[in-house]
């Protein structure tokens, strides 16, 4: 659903952005919904589930970052939409892996 909506948003738009306009209500509305499930659905994930809530931060931010990347004017709340979302090496693949 987070592709589908980048690719239309795409399409109103213009791929370089050259007809870009404010979003609408719908549109909006769609994308604080995206991001209030990302959150809650991240924030599900126990202390043991490290592992999972990692993998669907790198599966399913990605996405979360394509549609950030072509709206503007978004919360300051979606600088936490990260691909890997560790402080520093701590809880990362890296000392997962040592």
């Amino acid at each position: 659903m987070v592709m589908s909506l980048k690719m239309e948003l795409d399409d109103n738009i213009g791929m370089s952005g050259e007809d870009v306009k404010p979003l609408t209500d719908d549109y909006a509305k769609a994308i604080r919904m995206f991001f209030e499930r990302y959150s809650a659905y991240l924030e599900s994930f126990g202390p043991d589930e490290a592992y999972l809530r990692k993998k669907v931060e790198m599966e399913l931010g990605s996405k979360m970052i394509f549609l950030k990347m072509r709206c503007a004017g978004l919360g300051s709340e979606w600088g936490k939409v990260t691909l890997i979302g560790t402080s520093g090496l701590a809880g990362s693949y890296v000392e997962q892996r040592s």
